[in-house]
């Protein structure tokens, strides 16, 4: 039982060092949530818009990307 008491205590260890390292990245996205949304709506108004106005240019940037993914994971 005692190697097992050692196993638990290392674990929760680690998991309060790992719970504390993220701890500021999840106050700074609470902090920024507002922003970051808003942020995020105004892009994809934009990229709605710019779709709308470019049609043709919009799907021939969408093919090279999908072109361009698919060469990079493969």
């Amino acid at each position: 039982m005692s190697v097992l008491n050692k196993a638990t205590a290392r674990l929760h260890s680690a998991v309060d060092q790992v719970a504390d390292a993220a701890a500021p990245a999840a106050q700074w996205l609470e902090e920024q949530s507002e922003t970051l949304s808003t942020t995020g709506e105004k892009l994809m108004d934009r990229t709605c818009k710019y779709v709308a106005a470019h049609p043709l240019q919009s799907l021939g940037l969408a093919l090279a990307a999908g072109y361009l993914i698919s060469r990079l994971t493969r």
